[in-house]
């Protein structure tokens, strides 16, 4: 576990609203990003992680996917097909899963 830095993680224009709102506050990736107490900036606004952990696909699209900022699974893995033109949609795979949280004034 690293001391607090700030790091960089991709965020689709899509997901501007979602988490400048709140209502994402997760992300999930093939690779980990950086640890729980890491920033971030994203559109504008600065964001802390709050917990990084590997898990497998299907338990984030069938489980978190409102986390993620969707209304439903099968939204969720839409996009990640869309994000994953290559491997696609495998529920087996694991995927570094980064929870965030907003921090005001920063």
């Amino acid at each position: 576990m690293s001391l607090s830095e700030k790091v960089v993680i991709p965020f689709q224009e899509e997901f501007r609203e979602k988490m400048l709102s709140g209502q994402k506050t997760q992300t999930s990736h093939t690779k980990r990003y950086g640890y729980e107490g890491d920033t971030f900036g994203a559109f504008g606004a600065t964001f802390q992680l709050t917990g990084v952990r590997k898990k497998p696909l299907w338990i984030v699209a069938e489980h978190y996917y409102s986390l993620e900022g969707f209304f439903s699974p099968d939204a969720f893995k839409i996009i990640w097909k869309r994000l994953h033109p290559r491997r696609g949609y495998m529920g087996m795979d694991k995927v570094w899963v980064h929870r965030f949280k907003r921090v005001e004034g920063a």
